[in-house]
């Protein structure tokens, strides 16, 4: 067996260089779990399995790093998945749709890591609640009233909680770690 030369064992890195690592990882994974979508009628464009990811960027690393993650994977992803036509895009809304999934997506991210002391589940479970609620309040301004309510239909993201929370228990026995902080 070979001996480890590397002086430097992973533990003693630098903790924002693994955040950081963690961090574009994540953005990775939330990115190709956006482009892997199951379209819908508009104004909800598609649903994903990147809800999944983002609850476990926010429990592991924390509201920052799962907000950044979220922020960058979404915008990449959708920009993806509208590209080779995973992602429906009606002419003209490129723009309102990235918007919408980029700030829906980014505080949904920040407030499970927010919120993951306190208790997991309720922590993912609120983080689709904003989630829906920023979509329902931006379709309200930008569309009116009536469409902002099929928006509501984001809700449905909350069926993704309990494999959030299998997947992040499989992953903290992975790893053996209860966060990445």
């Amino acid at each position: 067996m070979k001996n480890n030369t590397n002086s430097q064992t992973v533990s003693a890195q630098p903790r924002a260089t693994i955040k950081l690592a963690m961090t574009a990882v994540m953005s990775a994974l939330i990115a190709v779990t956006t482009v892997t979508a199951i379209p819908m009628p508009p104004p909800l464009s598609t649903i994903t399995l990147a809800p999944i990811v983002i609850f476990v960027a926010g429990i592991l690393m924390g509201p920052i790093p799962a907000l950044i993650s979220s922020i960058i994977g979404s915008g990449l992803g959708f920009l993806g998945g509208a590209t080779i036509g995973s992602i429906s895009v009606p002419p003209g809304f490129m723009g309102v749709f990235l918007l919408g999934i980029v700030v829906a997506r980014g505080p949904m991210g920040f407030t499970v890591g927010l919120l993951r002391k306190t208790d997991e589940v309720a922590a993912m479970t609120a983080g689709v609640l904003v989630e829906t609620a920023i979509f329902f309040f931006m379709d309200w301004y930008l569309f009116g009233f009536e469409v902002a309510l099929i928006v509501l239909g984001t809700l449905i993201d909350l069926v993704f909680v309990p494999f959030g929370y299998l997947v992040l228990k499989a992953v903290k026995k992975m790893w053996d770690v209860t966060t990445l902080e």
